[in-house]
């Protein structure tokens, strides 16, 4: 299975990342504040690894963008060298 990463933590990002466990993905979510103690809603589980934008685009083979639109392109471009592909 083909490990996915979410580049966002937000409500949008922890939905996405609880359908993409429930179907068995390995997953790590992105942000620019790995450090964030974030309140983790629905998940069954242990929540998914949480790491810088980058990192987590180094090590996924698929990649969700889950931004607000206002950081969306700057998100793209720093992550853009480290997505594999």
């Amino acid at each position: 299975m083909k490990k996915a990463a979410i580049l966002g933590t937000g409500v949008v990002g922890q939905t996405l990342a609880g359908g993409f466990l429930k179907h068995g993905y390995a997953l790590v979510m992105g942000t620019n504040n790995p450090g964030k103690n974030l309140e983790w809603k629905g998940f069954a589980g242990a929540p998914p690894e949480v790491t810088t934008y980058e990192k987590a685009a180094a090590s996924a083979d698929i990649l969700v963008l889950a931004v607000k639109g206002t950081v969306a392109e700057d998100v793209i471009k720093a992550v853009a060298p480290h997505a594999s592909g």
